[in-house]
This record gives C-alpha cells, structure tokens and sequence, in this order.
C-alpha cells in the first residue's frame, strides 16, 4: 500500500500536466488581427475590405479570436484546416470553431479544428 499510494499520485500529476488545450473563437486573417484587437472585429471588416475572408478565403495564414480578445496564430496543420472549414461554410467572416492543440507562445500547434 505504502508504495502504490505515491505511484498513484505521480501518475495522476503527470497526467494533469499533460500539454493540449481547447480554444473556442473565430477564424480570421492573421494579418489582420492587430488591427482587429485594436478596434473591434466589425470595425475592420467594414473599414478593411480585404480583412473580409468572404469573396477571398485563401490567406497567408490564419489564426483564431477568443471571446475575451486573445488572438493564436495557426502553425501550418491549422492553416490547411482552415482553409477546409472556409471552402464548406457560407459565412466566412463568422467562422466560429473550437480547436485542440499545444500552445506555444502566440501560435497553438493544431491537433485539430471543428466548427461550433
């Protein structure tokens, strides 16, 4: 008992501090996220025609918006999973999705994406 107690523990630590995270958002431009942050989603996209993904979906590299205004660039995994989700909705500009990855600094490591 004495020796299963603390290897019980242990394994329940490791796995509490196992990497992933889930984040629920919007898809948007990655270039123009600053300007997005700055003065509001629905500003831009009125003011910044080309901040729209509705006629041009097809981006440099994408990344996703959370409720309380955090922005994550995508690495590469979930760029291609963007452009996925994009060519199979009608509103480009309010994609809302969730996605599972590692994050590392400002860009999550995409494992996967799914619509909301």
């Amino acid at each position: 008992m004495r020796t299963t107690l603390p290897a019980l523990c242990v394994l329940l630590a490791v796995a509490c501090l196992a990497p992933g995270a889930q984040i629920q958002g919007v898809v948007i431009d990655r270039n123009c996220a600053n300007d997005i942050l700055k003065h509001g989603r629905q500003i831009i996209l009125k003011q910044r025609r080309d901040c729209s993904l509705m006629k041009h979906y097809i981006r440099d590299g994408y990344g996703i918006l959370t409720d309380d205004q955090k922005f994550f660039n995508f690495d590469e995994a979930g760029n291609k999973k963007a452009v996925q989700l994009l060519k199979n909705t009608p509103d480009k500009d309010n994609l809302k999705v969730i996605v599972s990855g590692d994050i590392d600094g400002d860009t999550i490591k995409v494992s996967d994406m799914s619509l909301l």
